[in-house]
């Protein structure tokens, strides 16, 4: 399990999917940089066909801690396949499921507070 401290200084415990090879030392710290970049970048998500969609304000090194956190996270949650491109301007993280599996990005759409 992870922990994430939001700017309250409340503490969140996350459960990091059962299929994810991230080490129990590097949880914490991972979800601080995704709980810092949601902060600055105020993203929106949307979940749609297996598909989860989340958009980011466009801002100093938002799309660079992205493709590096994404770089990150193709390594321990490979069983879900990581897309970042720009949109307008806007940097945008495409999380797919596998066909036939889309329950594989639940949690991802739950973390990310995603709309249908």
């Amino acid at each position: 399990m992870g922990h994430v401290t939001d700017s309250s200084g409340a503490v969140e415990h996350v459960e990091l999917p059962v299929a994810c090879t991230l080490g129990a030392s590097d949880g914490p710290s991972r979800l601080q940089r995704w709980l810092h970049l949601h902060q600055i970048a105020a993203p929106t998500a949307q979940l749609t066909n297996g598909e989860l969609t989340v958009r980011y304000r466009a801002g100093p090194e938002v799309l660079a801690e992205l493709q590096d956190l994404v770089a990150e996270e193709r390594v321990c949650c490979a069983f879900v396949s990581w897309a970042v491109d720009e949109e307008r301007g806007q940097p945008v993280l495409r999380i797919t499921a596998p066909a036939g599996s889309p329950q594989d990005i639940e949690l991802f759409a739950a973390m990310f507070a995603a709309t249908d």
